[in-house]
């Protein structure tokens, strides 16, 4: 095969699958469209309250970063940050900060979910540590068995 067609086939292919990714996401169907934002092995199969109750598996991706202090993974058919803390503290908080509602990520070298956006630090409770955010981050509720993290209020 020649280097000419070769670099064709493989454009050609790239474009077939970026072009089936497009069409998958730009779905109307919001039943499709929440199925695919599934977590594996996840307990959102109780519609019958608004409330937040998930089970991810830190033995997948992406949520295996969770093994590792430090780590942290976002959740986002809920919009919850997930972070260890230590060897035996996960924390959950809304991943959104509460100043302009720019996404969080976590900082383990100060223990701090922080917003890039303007600057916002909040403690691992969800508190301010330090503004222009000055309402607090809602905090879940985790429970871990074996490699199944259970997320709830």
């Amino acid at each position: 095969m020649e280097r000419k067609e070769f670099i064709e086939k493989v454009g050609l292919s790239g474009a077939a699958i970026l072009i089936f990714g497009c069409m998958q996401s730009c779905s109307k169907d919001e039943a499709s469209s929440n199925s695919s934002n599934t977590p594996p092995n996840s307990n959102s199969g109780n519609n019958s309250s608004n409330k937040v109750d998930f089970v991810i598996d830190i033995n997948t991706a992406p949520y295996d970063v969770l093994k590792n202090v430090g780590g942290f993974a976002i959740y986002n058919e809920s919009k919850i940050i997930i972070a260890r803390a230590t060897d035996n503290e996960i924390i959950a908080v809304s991943s959104i900060c509460t100043h302009q509602g720019a996404a969080l990520v976590y900082r383990s070298n100060t223990s701090k979910f922080y917003c890039a956006l303007h600057g916002s630090n909040f403690n691992l409770n969800g508190s301010v540590a330090n503004g222009p955010a000055a309402q607090s981050l809602k905090q879940y509720n985790t429970t871990l068995t074996g490699t199944k993290l259970r997320v709830f209020e």
